[in-house]
C-alpha cells in the first residue's frame, strides 16, 4: 500500500516539479507567452499553467484544503489553507536570472505550519516546518545568534504602491552606515538569503501574502526574527515585509523607521 504523502513531503516536491515546469515552458516560449497586468507586474503562461498544476496536485492530495495563488486568488476554503506563488521573480525568469523561485506555503488558520521554495535555476530548494527547523538542500539552516560580523548586506525590494523617494531614503541611509544593499528583484530568494545566511536583513515596504509566506516561516525557523502586519490582516491586503538576523533587528529597525513610518511598517 502506497503511504500518501505528508503536506511537508508534498510542498518539497511540488516546489521542486513546479520550478521544472517553469523551466520548460520559458524554453518553449512563443507568442503571447507574457502579458502586462500593470506597472512591475507581468503574468506568463507558465505562471498559470504552474498554479494550475500545483492546485490541482494539492487539492487532490488534500481535497478539504484551501487554495490561495497569485493567479486566482482564493479558490478553495479550509481548515488548513496552501498560499503559492507560482513564479515569484517574473522579470527574472523571463530575462534569464537565476534569481526566481517557487513559493508554497501552507496555513492553519492564520499561522504558517511549513513551506517550500525552490530556485530551479540555482539548482536550489529549501522548506521548513513550524518546531521542526529549515533546510537548505538537506543542510539545517542556524543563523548566528551574534551581531558581529566584518560587513553588513541588506537585500531590498521596491513596490510601485509606495513612494519611491522612501526607497532612495532607505538606500542612502543604509550606504551612510556602512551597509551594502542588493536588489535582487525577488520576495523569495531575498527571505531565503536571510535564512541561509547570505544577507543580515530583508525588507521590503509592501508584499503579497503569496510573496512572503514560505519565507517568513523560513527564517523564523533558522533562528531570525521577522516583522508583518497581523497575519490575519496580511493575508488580506499584504503589507511591509521585515527580516533579519536576530541580534541585528533593532539596528534596522532603526535604519528603515526614518523612511517608512506608515501604519503596518516596521
Amino acid at each position: 500500500m502506497t503511504r500518501s504523502p505528508s503536506r511537508q513531503d508534498l510542498a518539497r516536491s511540488l516546489a521542486q516539479e513546479a520550478g521544472q515546469l517553469a523551466r520548460a515552458m520559458r524554453a518553449e516560449q512563443g507568442t503571447g507567452f507574457v502579458s502586462v497586468k500593470g506597472r512591475q507586474d507581468f503574468v506568463t503562461k507558465a505562471d498559470q499553467a504552474v498554479e494550475a498544476m500545483l492546485r490541482d496536485r494539492i487539492l487532490t492530495a488534500f481535497p478539504d484544503d484551501g487554495f490561495l495563488g497569485e493567479e486566482t486568488g482564493q479558490t478553495a476554503y479550509g481548515p488548513f489553507t496552501w498560499v503559492v506563488d507560482p513564479i515569484d521573480g517574473t522579470t527574472n525568469y523571463l530575462h534569464g536570472l537565476p534569481e526566481w523561485g517557487v513559493s508554497i506555503a501552507c496555513l492553519r488558520k492564520t499561522e504558517i505550519v511549513l513551506g517550500a521554495i525552490a530556485l530551479p535555476d540555482l539548482d536550489r530548494i529549501a522548506w521548513c516546518a513550524r518546531g521542526e527547523g529549515a533546510f537548505l538542500d538537506g543542510q539545517r539552516m542556524h543563523l548566528p545568534q551574534h551581531a558581529e560580523t566584518d560587513s553588513r548586506l541588506a537585500i531590498l525590494g521596491h513596490s510601485v504602491r509606495l513612494e519611491l523617494q522612501d526607497h532612495l531614503g532607505t538606500i542612502g541611509g543604509l550606504l551612510r552606515v556602512g551597509y551594502d544593499y542588493r536588489r535582487q528583484g525577488a520576495a523569495c530568494f531575498g527571505l531565503l538569503a536571510v535564512a541561509a545566511g547570505w544577507a543580515d536583513f530583508y525588507f521590503e515596504g509592501h508584499l503579497n501574502p503569496w510573496d512572503a509566506m514560505a519565507g517568513l516561516l523560513l527564517v523564523q525557523e533558522a533562528g531570525g526574527t521577522v516583522r508583518v502586519s497581523d497575519l490575519s490582516q496580511f493575508l488580506k491586503h499584504g503589507g511591509a515585509v521585515l527580516a533579519s538576523r536576530a541580534p541585528l533587528q533593532a539596528e534596522t529597525l532603526a535604519l528603515l523607521r526614518p523612511q517608512h513610518s506608515s501604519p503596518g511598517s516596521p
